[in-house]
């Protein structure tokens, strides 16, 4: 088998065209796993922001509960006393 110079430059140029496209392809990876990189990150950031945003309406809910709690051990002991005295009186 006889190589021309015909076939050698079939040859380059099979060889060039894959080094292009794997060039290529790895330039496009790279600015899609960067772009991804920080859409996740935008995305984790936002969550960060939620969640602490719920942590604090869970402290004040539980805030509230506690001092509803707080009050109702003082105004039941009262109510119980007082019904017990309308009682007495009739």
């Amino acid at each position: 088998m006889e190589f021309g110079l015909k076939d050698l430059f079939y040859i380059i140029g099979i060889v060039v065209s894959a080094v292009i496209s794997f060039l290529g392809t790895r330039h496009r990876l790279k600015e899609y796993i960067r772009d991804k990189n920080d859409l996740l990150k935008d995305e984790i950031n936002s969550l960060k922001l939620k969640l602490q945003e719920q942590k604090s309406r869970d402290d004040l809910q539980q805030q509230v509960i506690d001092q509803i709690g707080k009050q109702m051990d003082e105004l039941i002991p009262k109510l119980v006393e007082e019904v017990k005295h309308k009682k007495e009186k009739k």
